[in-house]
């Protein structure tokens, strides 16, 4: 069965092992409106935007029937189009209230962050850190890159209630030793550090192995060796596996601590890692029988501009399982179309943030920045790394403006752009 599956290009998994071949990994199919491919039960009306169907019986109900049913789980595994600003929205609903009916009760596990980067969530959760400053310590940049406008809404309202944010994944270096080592047995202190693995999931394998085909660049064929993509397929299959296996560890051990006691998780993560249950949940519930709800936030539909890089065709094979308990119909929302430009395209030199080049027309090219130019400070947060500019920028929208200090020709300069929406992304009327 060849469907179009959306691509989340924000796997870091598949960037490390596999570079730039392959944009993501964490995929969800596309569903017709109609529901099918949904609920084997026929809908009795379209669906709209809100709507939420509870799959195994085809029933179409709103948010306070279905949260009735998903309050009784244990664990509530959420799935996400990563760039869907409406997915991210659905979570933070969800979490709110099931706040509401269990106050203090409530953690919340996030495949965005690494198993080192836990004392810095621990910390944005305590008040002590602003975001500057969480961004900073939880090396969002580096480990998932994508817009922090996602996520910003969860973590504020997590901050708020001081709710427990556990990061699901693993260190990245274990991640690349494991992926590299295939066949070959572990070394004792990489063995130490692995989670329990299973790799007998058929299904999952050959789900995994329908995407990977999928990404081929642009649809031609590969020029590799048969044996050289066997290499490149196993590499990326281990690390889907311990990624997963990685979150259920960590899911599992912190419901069982004194912190997790008596509690319910809230697990953010892409929808493939949830979907029909095969990855996460199936691992989390060798470990401990709780139940589990998963929840799949689905888009209608993916606007024409947006197609090419969010969707692939697959040939997916039969799953005889359901996609999961619910399926939440979302727009999509693109935050690139809330996002401001300073203009400049930045190099690291030894200790300082070098400005390479400024776009002609933008902001910083209007202020009077030029290339060459070495940051000293940004709204009065000192430059040492290029993610020091953009957590700034980051956090600002089309119309603020910034206050850049940079050195030249050893004299500091200060200036105040005003910052400007990026040209192919106008900011909405």
């Amino acid at each position: 069965m060849t469907l179009k599956l959306r691509s989340l290009a924000n796997l870091a998994a598949l960037t490390l092992v596999l570079g730039t071949a392959l944009l993501g990994g964490c995929t969800t199919a596309k569903i017709p409106a109609d529901g099918n491919g949904l609920t084997p039960y026929p809908l009795t009306k379209n669906l709209q935007a809100g709507d939420i169907i509870h799959l195994p019986t085809g029933t179409t109900m709103n948010f306070e029937q279905a949260i009735g049913m998903i309050a009784a789980a244990k664990v509530i595994y959420i799935g996400e189009m990563h760039t869907n600003l409406q997915a991210h929205e659905a979570q933070r609903r969800v979490i709110e209230a099931l706040e509401q009916r269990f106050p203090g009760q409530i953690a919340i596990g996030m495949e965005m962050f690494r198993e080192p980067q836990q004392s810095a969530l621990d910390r944005w959760t305590r008040g002590e850190l602003d975001e500057h400053q969480f961004l900073k310590a939880s090396k969002w940049y580096d480990n998932w890159g994508s817009d922090f406008g996602h996520y910003r809404g969860i973590l504020n309202f997590a901050r708020e209630h001081r709710q427990d944010v556990v990061a699901l994944n693993p260190p990245k270096e274990m991640q690349q030793q494991f992926a590299q080592a295939g066949a070959v047995p572990l070394t004792p202190e990489l063995a130490a550090q692995v989670p329990q693995t299973d790799f007998t999931d058929p299904f999952q394998r050959a789900m995994l192995e329908a995407v990977f085909k999928g990404h081929s660049a642009g649809g031609k064929p590969s020029s590799m060796s048969a044996e050289a993509t066997a290499k490149m397929f196993d590499r990326f299959y281990r690390t889907q596996i311990l990624w997963e296996e990685s979150m259920a560890s960590r899911i599992v051990d912190y419901l069982n601590s004194p912190a997790g006691a008596g509690k319910k998780m809230v697990v953010i993560a892409g929808a493939f890692h949830v979907r029909h249950g095969l990855g996460v949940p199936r691992k989390v519930l060798r470990r401990a029988a709780w139940p589990y709800v998963i929840v799949l936030p689905t888009e209608l539909s993916i606007p024409e501009e947006h197609k090419e890089e969010l969707m692939m065709d697959v040939d997916m094979p039969e799953i005889p399982l359901l996609a999961g308990d619910f399926a939440w119909m979302i727009p999509y929302e693109n935050i690139k179309t809330q996002k401001a430009q300073l203009g400049v395209l930045m190099r690291l030199d030894g200790a300082t943030v070098v400005i390479d080049k400024v776009v002609p027309g933008s902001p910083a090219a209007q202020a009077g920045l030029m290339a060459g130019d070495t940051f000293v400070s940004i709204d009065n947060f000192s430059v040492t790394e290029q993610s020091d500019v953009s957590m700034v920028i980051g956090g600002k929208k089309p119309g603020d403006e910034v206050a850049v200090k940079v050195r030249r020709a050893g004299q500091e300069m200060r200036f105040a752009p005003l910052l400007s929406a990026p040209a192919e992304h106008p900011v909405k009327p």
